[in-house]
Parts: C-alpha cells; sequence; structure tokens
C-alpha cells in the first residue's frame, strides 16, 4: 500500500493521469522488481519512494515525447526502465525490451507475464550490435534507452533499428542547457534533428534530469 500512496500522490504532483489499471500495475511490478531484486541486481534503489520518484516516475517523463509512437524498442531495458513502465502507462503501445544480461531478461519476461503485459511486451536476451535484420529488430518507430551509453554511440546505434522518420529518445541523466548545441551537432552529424530538449527536476528530491528527441530526417 505504500507503493500506491506514493505513486499516487507523485501523479497528483505532475498533474499526470493514467489509463485504468495502470497505476495498479505499475504498484505490481514495483513489488515483483523488488522481490526478485533480493536474488539477484536489478537495482540499488529499494526504498518505495525511491522507486516511485526515480524509476516510474523517471520513466514517466517520456510519454509526452511518444505521441504517435506504436512500436518502441527499449535497448539495454535493465530491470524494464523506461520501457515496461511506458508499456504499462500507455495500452496502444508494443515494446520490445532488449537485455544482455540473462538473469535480467528473466526476469523481464516474469514481469510481462506476471503483470499482464505479454505479448504486447516481448523480452530479447541479447546484446544490440546495430544488425536490425540479423538480430530480429525491425521496424520500431521508437527507440529509447537510460544509461545505456554515451549519447554520441547510442543515437546511430539506436538509429539502425527504426523505420524512416521515426525518434531516438535519451534519458541524458543530469539537466544541462549547455548541452543543447552538443546535441544540435550531433544530431546534424547522423542525419538528424533535435526535435525536444528538456530539462527538469523530480519531485520530490529535486534531482535534475534531461530528455533529448532526435527525429530521423
Amino acid at each position: 500500500m505504500v507503493l500506491k500512496t506514493l505513486l499516487e500522490e507523485a501523479l497528483a504532483r505532475e498533474g499526470w493521469h493514467l489509463p485504468g489499471g495502470a497505476v495498479e500495475g505499475l504498484v505490481r511490478y514495483s513489488h515483483e522488481m523488488l522481490r526478485w531484486n533480493q536474488r539477484i541486481n536489478l537495482t540499488a534503489l529499494t526504498q518505495p519512494a525511491e522507486v516511485v520518484e526515480k524509476h516510474l516516475v523517471d520513466s514517466l517523463h517520456l510519454l509526452p515525447l511518444l505521441r504517435g509512437s506504436r512500436r518502441l524498442l527499449d535497448l539495454g531495458s535493465g530491470a524494464g526502465f523506461p520501457g515496461a513502465i511506458l508499456a504499462m502507462a500507455m495500452p496502444e503501445l508494443e515494446v520490445c525490451l532488449v537485455e544482455a544480461s540473462a538473469k535480467k531478461a528473466a526476469f523481464l519476461q516474469h514481469a510481462a507475464l506476471c503483470c499482464g503485459l505479454h505479448p504486447r511486451v516481448q523480452v530479447r536476451p541479447l546484446f544490440a550490435r546495430g544488425q536490425a535484420q540479423e538480430e530480429r529488430l525491425e521496424g520500431f518507430d521508437t527507440v529509447v534507452s537510460r544509461a545505456l551509453m554515451e549519447v554520441g554511440a547510442f543515437v546511430p546505434l539506436a538509429k539502425a533499428y527504426l523505420q524512416p522518420g521515426g525518434k531516438v529518445l535519451a534519458m541524458l541523466g543530469k539537466a544541462d542547457e549547455g548541452q543543447r548545441p552538443g546535441l544540435e551537432s550531433l544530431a546534424t552529424t547522423q542525419g538528424c534533428h533535435l526535435a525536444e530538449f528538456h530539462c527538469f527536476h523530480l519531485k520530490p528530491s529535486g534531482h535534475e534530469r534531461a530528455l533529448a528527441c532526435f527525429k530521423v530526417l
């Protein structure tokens, strides 16, 4: 009940409204993650308030950037952030979670079944190398990652899995408006344009975050 209360308070603070059953699904997912975390290393954050703020709410900040998206690829999904969380909040979204760690991939497969996300959410236990056809990871309209690698390496990797006109979403960690010129330059060299760049603070901790959306030309 603590997790649910904290999540409901966080959603009210942000002014967000999730579809029916999403809150319960997110709470169940979090409980399963914490239960598995006692056996395998999924997250260093185990306090309910930290899980809600730095995993759930952090992931949900991507929702405005997903308007119009139908097929999402989450590279290096780890414990399912942000891909599984976004799937819970967007029932129309098909999601593929790619995770090289067999143990983490096993958790993701369990959680997808346990939380009613399968078959809309698929798990692929592999190391993404940008070989979309060989890896059977083609035709996504959006690719996302949280802290998989430095953004300059992530954008060209993500592009390999996109259909024309697709989007690359990068969760950049600490917010810094000074990053914008470098991101615009990166976009130009990669045949993209920087469609959106947002800096924000997580509440209530005040931790800084930044999101970049690259649109493939």
